[in-house]
């Protein structure tokens, strides 16, 4: 907060970024104003709300005590504090703010709700109806408020009036899950099982991650009689919420009503598959283990059951167990092209690339690639074989990074063929690449090719020519910038503090592992006690987020026009710091110093436990220890920066 900058527009500015989700820097306006205004409320009351939202309780409640003893403070401040002494379960302080709020103002809504829960938590019941009464009274329209009051007066045994308002708000509100769930409890405890299925099934389709959803569904089997649907429900639950006294409780009934001594593995196989995929999906991998296992426990079962089993043991990073099922399924289904890509991919995490890259070329049957080999079926496939006089169309297939990483073959195929070589690519990487291969003739994607004798896709090539890993990194260096981009960007980067740390935070959104391998800029917060400038060379929507506080930043997405661009940077700049995604490939084709970020279990080509990689020499790997745990991640390189920073030459 400068001196010219008023306290209306500081708090303004600390709003703003607050509704925009950058936490930091709503916490440095506040702090800004409180250095000028101490115990100034407003700035106390949105300290409180940050502290809560990044999991700080106690730290909330200080924060909103001290904004509540001012002389003047709003009644919306009383009621977020009763509300987070309900959370801590210090009720009866709870209720004493909310009371407050609504002695500072009778109409406040959020002060009549939330002391209406607090009685109720209280067992006051009658109290608390008075409460959620007066706003529904205040709010007629709102779906929550009927919910809220429904809920007390089914604890009363008011069921017609509760199953009334329920139904206020389901009219109001028909999606609304946890309403949903609420009717089928109130349903399953008058015996009505069949309706209470149907909005319990309701809720869960709305909000599959609904805890109190699969409570309730577990219960509702449970009274049905159907052990095997209760405890495929259980598994869901156990994966949701596997402390919670309700999930033990469930599992000593179901445990209780089976009797534990069931003779054979279940056949419910159709329903398995219902309630894996969604585990799957959501990233509950052990959970997904666990209920698939009994469903395979005699050595038997559908090869779908296994297949899905497979992919939860990958995930976990149960590689030896992921083997053995996927080799299982290739000779059952040898001409199922999804099992041999998934087996070719495992295969190749493990460093297996000789077996890799024989499954790896079924992907030919895969939708992608049948597409793009249409347009060159009227020759055959290059087997590796000398084909002296010849021409040999080499095409990329898939992303920018995976034609930056292997076209370093092309030199080896070209001996290896004895061909003339035609390169066919993406047209944003053709400077790029033209650069690296003068002699040989160049095609943007989509362009009619000369006559040719063979072809092959690029990410053929290591199989063609029989590469192991012993015989990586084959080619380094083989890309070069551009002299002119070099010279502009060492004019537009001159006097910016050294090093220059180039920083890429996401990748390809439409990637089909996108969500395990890209971050937010904000996660880069440990960065910003380093010593380093970054260059943000990041692309698409995600250069528009804001940088942490006090991180030394120069933004240069705007400027950057294409590949050529990206190269010159990365070529001045001393180290690039990147998730998995194409810049990484650049860097590493440029045998420039780079640092890549990756999850738990990384795309095939970065092996597992190690911290280096045999396709580009020097280069390091900083590796998620558990599954989505990037803070340990972040924490680790920044650490590491800052080592790298004060001993230069170590890196």
């Amino acid at each position: 907060m400068t001196t010219q900058m008023t306290l209306q527009e500081a708090l303004r500015l600390a709003w703003q970024h607050w509704n925009a989700g950058q936490a930091p820097q709503a916490e440095h306006y506040c702090r800004q104003i409180l250095a000028q205004h101490a115990g100034q409320p407003d700035a106390l009351h949105l300290l409180g709300l940050i502290a809560h939202a990044c999991g700080h309780l106690d730290r909330a409640i200080a924060h909103l005590r001290e904004a509540c003893s001012a002389p003047q403070f709003s009644a919306l401040y009383a009621s977020n504090l009763a509300e987070m002494y309900r959370q801590k379960g210090e009720r009866a302080e709870g209720e004493q703010w909310a009371r407050k709020a609504i002695s500072l103002d009778p109409t406040l809504v959020n002060g009549w709700n939330n002391l209406g829960i607090l009685l109720q938590e209280q067992e006051k019941l009658v109290e608390s109806v008075l409460c959620l009464e007066k706003v529904v009274a205040l709010t007629p329209g709102a779906a929550q408020a009927h919910g809220n009051l429904a809920n007390t007066l089914r604890r009363l045994g008011r069921v017609d009036d509760a199953l009334a308002h329920y139904q206020r708000a389901l009219t109001l509100a028909p999606d609304e899950p946890s309403i949903h769930n609420n009717v089928a409890g109130l349903l399953l405890d008058s015996g009505n099982t069949e309706q209470a299925l149907a909005h319990c099934q309701r809720a869960l389709q709305q909000e599959p991650r609904l805890v109190g959803g699969w409570m309730t569904l577990v219960s509702i089997y449970l009274a049905r009689g159907d052990l095997t649907a209760a405890e495929q429900a259980l598994v869901r639950l156990q994966g949701l919420a596997p402390q919670h006294p309700a999930t033990q409780q469930k599992q000593a009934q179901l445990r209780q009503l089976q009797g534990r001594n069931r003779q054979a593995a279940p056949t419910d196989f159709s329903g398995i598959l219902q309630q894996v995929q969604p585990l799957l999906d959501e990233g509950h991998y052990l959970a997904a283990e666990t209920l698939l296992r009994p469903f395979v426990s005699s050595g038997n079962g559908p090869l779908a059951i296994w297949q899905r089993l497979a992919l939860a043991l990958r995930a976990q990073g149960k590689l030896e167990e992921t083997l053995a099922i996927q080799k299982m399924l290739v000779d059952h289904l040898p001409g199922d092209a999804v099992a041999r890509f998934d087996l070719a991919e495992t295969l190749l995490l493990t460093g297996d690339l000789p077996n890799g890259w024989r499954e790896y070329r079924h992907r030919y049957q895969m939708p992608h690639t049948r597409d793009m080999s249409r347009r060159v079926q009227q020759a055959p496939r290059w087997q590796g074989q000398p084909l002296p006089g010849k021409t040999l169309l080499i095409f990329d297939e898939q992303g920018f990074g995976d034609t930056l990483q292997f076209i370093r073959f092309v030199q080896q195929a070209k001996r290896q063929s004895l061909a003339r070589i035609v390169l066919d690519v993406h047209p944003q990487l053709l400077a790029l690449i033209r650069r690296a291969f003068p002699d040989e003739q160049m095609l943007g994607r989509g362009e009619l090719p000369p006559a040719f004798d063979a072809y092959c896709e690029l990410m053929d090539l290591p199989g063609l020519l029989n590469i192991q890993l012993a015989d990586l990194p084959a080619a380094t260096g083989y890309l070069h910038a551009d002299p002119q981009r070099l010279a502009h960007w060492q004019a537009r980067l001159a006097g910016l503090p050294r090093p220059w740390v180039a920083l890429v935070w996401a990748g390809r959104p439409t990637h089909v592992n996108d969500c395990r391998r890209s971050l937010s800029l904000a996660q880069f917060a440990p960065f910003a006690r380093t010593d380093a400038t970054f260059l943000l060379i990041q692309k698409g929507d995600a250069s528009q987020q804001t940088p942490p506080e006090g991180m030394r930043t120069e933004a240069l997405s705007a400027e950057i026009e294409d590949f050529d661009d990206t190269a010159a940077i990365l070529s001045l700049a001393d180290l690039l710091i990147s998730v998995d995604s194409s810049p990484v490939h650049l860097a590493g084709a440029l045998q420039r110093p780079c640092w890549t970020l990756l999850p738990f279990i990384p795309d095939w080509r970065w092996l597992m436990q190690r911290d280096d990689s045999p396709w580009y020499p020097g280069m390091r790997l900083f590796r998620q220890p558990a599954i989505d745990d990037w803070a340990t991640t972040l924490e680790n390189t920044a650490s590491a920066l800052q080592a790298w920073i004060e001993t230069p030459s170590e890196g």
